[in-house]
């Protein structure tokens, strides 16, 4: 798991692990939040970037650092944006609705409020992106495509639009820990068993082919030889 609050020293972004409930909501639930997010939704866009910021995704370099790391958490966050107004309900409700399957630790409204943020269980067999178009086929839904790479920050919202919260999102881990000896692989040639049927996969994933191998990398390079 992984929760980690964005701070700037020295004009770099630097991350420091949150551990409790307590302290988390103390950051994000402060009286500042709230008159910065009021302002947002008053239309007032330009503070949106004063809110306080958290990463869900990765682990920290070894100097502290978040821009360039490499290090996968056990969790991953996706940001669904621009939802119109009747829609907001429903998506909300299917999110809770597959809660289980999701490993769901976080999900709030966004800053504009024309969206949510959600904390997920990384599934270790498929890499960032991968895992983020497995949730958006589960809950019908398109992500920010711009919000894919593991460093992404998001703006927090105060207590009152924060919707569920698991405790066991501030136990950080990285994904190598969680797995013992795994570590994505850098390569995508593992020999393995019989790709998953084109169609069958998410738009973004055609082209290239699920691996049944023990830990389901992406096989593109059997997809290419047997599928072109």
């Amino acid at each position: 798991m992984s929760c980690h609050y964005i701070y700037i020293e020295d004009g770099v972004k630097k991350m420091r692990p949150i551990h409790s409930r307590e302290e988390y909501m103390q950051l994000r639930d402060s009286a500042e939040q709230k008159s910065i997010l009021a302002a947002v939704r008053g239309g007032n866009e330009a503070l949106k970037n004063r809110l306080v910021q958290f990463n869900y995704s990765c682990l920290p370099n070894d100097d502290g650092t978040l821009k360039g790391s490499k290090r996968i958490s056990t969790t991953v966050a996706m940001d669904i944006d621009h939802v119109p107004p009747e829609e907001m309900q429903p998506l909300k409700e299917r999110i809770l609705a597959h809660k289980e399957e999701l490993g769901l630790l976080m999900l709030e409204e966004s800053a504009r409020g024309q969206g949510y943020h959600f904390v997920f269980t990384r599934r270790p067999d498929l890499d960032q992106e991968a895992n983020l178009e497995w949730a958006a086929q589960l809950l019908s839904v398109d992500y920010d495509d711009g919000a894919k790479d593991i460093t992404r920050v998001f703006f927090t919202t105060p207590a009152a639009q924060l919707i569920c919260l698991d405790d066991k999102i501030f136990e950080i881990e990285a994904a190598d820990s969680a797995r013992g000896s795994w570590h994505q692989p850098t390569s995508t040639n593992v020999g393995c068993q019989e790709p998953v049927p084109r169609q069958n996969l998410p738009y973004r994933l055609q082209g290239r082919a699920l691996c049944h191998y023990h830990c389901g990398v992406l096989a593109t390079n059997r997809w290419r030889t047997e599928y072109r």
